[in-house]
């Protein structure tokens, strides 16, 4: 391996250590070896890894800049987030390997005024302890953390991850994914902070991963590359929080299909499992997901949810996306041959689904028990599925546990909903 301190990198965690990381990388690449950072505490900008794997030793810490102009916009142009700018990239590669059981200290926090709460519209005036649940503001921050761009054969595993500015690790139009054993911590006001979002990829799987983040913990979606669909995912063993969606599949004009989830936890989070298309040529379909804990927390803040522990959103989302990004795609259904199974909720509101009337096909919830309780947030947003960024409002009948509406091909077997405070709730299909 080609050790960093050989290139004249400082462990103290004061001195920037950019230069040597790229003089490392390069003599790394030439050679065919990884690169070892060694314990002690790595300050730098970008690294660009140009296709080198990188090896993190138990006390390594690899802690971002909180200078703007350490991060050099890369030559990627992101649909929704704009020029690359991150800590770690790899556009293009093969065979390329992050692991070890060092640390990456993405320094989120230091790009952020948490004096400056951003407060959104509220049916009622929130509390201080509310207030403090807020997204915050700040002046700048790099657009993505970790990127990955059509790598084959990629390996992260056993790192842990710390406090994201932005999306944690994104992996784009990559084959052939292995995401393992890694802790992801980010901090819960930070918007868009989501654990790990994939896009567009083929073959990935995500397991044994422990993920809390101020967003989405695991995010399935094409927004780097609306016409390319992704597929071929497995999803298991993991350990989910977050302010918003816990797990979600889909997104705008996003394909996603042939997913297997197994053996979920879902903890405190916002929203729980979610699916979300377009209902003009948005696509999740094959899906199997079985063996879930999911605990809902409504979260004060503009985050996405309202403590739905399982939610399916087809209508239309798409106005905040340049026209000229949609692909024009029609699909037959929007949701198609999707089982969710095997699911124990305790909520603060119903689970269900929004569609059009005719968007899902073949699509079964089974073995699925509900338990509401009380929630300080509810209030907030009222008794309604937050189907944001849909310009729609869906209010939530009283005493309903599970709420489908205009989603004829949706089913229900052996679903059913305990008593709240000795009040029998509803199942309430329309």
């Amino acid at each position: 391996m080609i050790n960093i301190l050989d290139y004249g990198a400082s462990g103290d965690g004061l001195t920037l250590n950019t230069g040597s990381f790229c003089k490392a990388i390069a003599a790394a690449k030439a050679s065919g070896e990884a690169v070892l950072v060694p314990a002690g505490g790595f300050l730098t900008g970008t690294i660009d890894l140009q296709g080198v794997s990188l090896h993190l030793e138990k006390g390594a810490v690899i802690k971002g800049s909180p200078n703007r102009e350490d991060y050099p916009i890369m030559p990627f142009h992101h649909n929704e987030l704009g020029d690359l700018q991150a800590l770690i990239v790899c556009l293009e590669g093969e065979d390329v390997v992050i692991d070890g059981d060092g640390v990456i200290d993405l320094n989120g926090s230091s790009f952020f005024d948490f004096s400056r709460p951003i407060i959104p519209e509220s049916r009622v005036e929130m509390t201080q302890s509310q207030l403090e649940e807020c997204t915050v503001e700040r002046e700048w921050r790099p657009t993505q953390s970790i990127f990955f761009y059509k790598v084959k054969k990629l390996t992260m595993r056993d790192v842990t991850v710390l406090d994201a500015p932005c999306w944690t690790i994104t992996v784009a139009e990559c084959v052939n994914v292995k995401l393992t054993g890694m802790n992801i911590d980010t901090n819960l006001r930070v918007p868009n902070d989501d654990g790990i979002h994939i896009s567009s990829c083929d073959d990935v799987i995500i397991s044994g991963c422990n993920i809390s983040s101020g967003d989405d913990c695991i995010a399935v979606s094409g927004i780097t590359n609306w016409a390319k669909p992704c597929e071929n995912l497995v999803i298991s063993d993991c350990i989910l929080r977050s302010c918003s969606k816990a797990l979600v599949l889909g997104y705008i004009y996003s394909h996603v299909r042939n997913v297997v989830i197994n053996n979920i936890i879902i903890k405190g989070s916002n929203r729980g499992l979610t699916f979300m298309c377009n209902d003009k040529g948005g696509l999740v379909e094959n899906v199997r997901a079985s063996n879930l804990l999911i605990d809902t927390r409504i979260q004060a803040g503009n985050w996405w949810g309202n403590g739905e522990p399982i939610f399916f959103m087809g209508v239309e989302h798409d106005s905040h996306i340049p026209p000229e990004q949609n692909p024009h795609r029609d699909t037959p259904a929007n949701f198609r041959n999707i089982t969710v199974q095997n699911a124990f909720c305790t909520c603060e509101n119903a689970a269900g689904a929004v569609g059009t009337g005719d968007n899902f096909e073949n699509v079964l919830l089974r073995d699925i028990t509900v338990q509401m309780k009380d929630s300080e947030n509810l209030t907030l947003k009222g008794h309604t599925f937050d189907i944001a960024p849909s310009p729609c409002i869906c209010e939530v009948p009283e005493n309903t546990g599970v709420y489908v509406k205009s989603a004829g091909g949706l089913s229900l077997e052996k679903v059913r909903v305990l008593p709240f405070h000795g009040t029998e709730q509803k199942i309430l299909v329309e």
